[in-house]
């Protein structure tokens, strides 16, 4: 079952959309000087599931798409939750944002997903910020992703 931590609006998440961001605990990637460590414990926080709706409803007129921070232990049970969440924010006409840790591309799974960001966080390459980050943020274009990542680079 997953668990989330927080959640809260952001407009730095994801380009061009305004964000609830709901931070799911459970990762197991360990990411060295992880920016959020208390995701990285099982079972903290409450269930998504009992909340999920309620949490759309309270949001419901300041959000354009639903990111969901970290996909929990990433097993097949929690997949399936995540992926049933997402099919509640389809029905509202509500974006999706997956924030994956692991450094995989883009499964079958996460397809369901509007924007999908993939990689761990490895400070000497530094934040998705960064221009020389490893991590990548995907949009669904047309049925294939397209690469978005420069869009949270600093353009002076």
């Amino acid at each position: 079952m997953l668990h989330y931590v927080e959640f809260g609006l952001s407009h730095m998440e994801v380009p061009g959309e305004v964000a609830l961001c709901i931070y799911i605990s459970g990762c197991p990637n360990r990411c060295v000087n992880c920016h959020y460590q208390e995701l990285q414990q099982v079972d903290v926080g409450e269930l998504l599931a009992t909340y999920f709706e309620q949490i759309l409803d309270l949001y419901h007129d300041y959000t354009t798409c639903v990111c969901f921070m970290g996909e929990g232990d990433g097993s097949e049970e929690s997949r399936t939750e995540m992926l049933s969440c997402v099919k509640s924010c389809n029905k509202r006409a509500y974006k999706t944002c997956l924030y994956s840790g692991r450094d995989t591309n883009i499964e079958d799974w996460m397809k369901a997903f509007d924007y999908v960001k993939v990689g761990s966080y490895r400070e000497e390459f530094g934040p998705l910020t960064s221009e020389t980050t490893n991590q990548r943020m995907w949009m669904k274009e047309a049925d294939k992703y397209i690469d978005i990542t420069e869009r949270f680079w600093d353009k002076k």
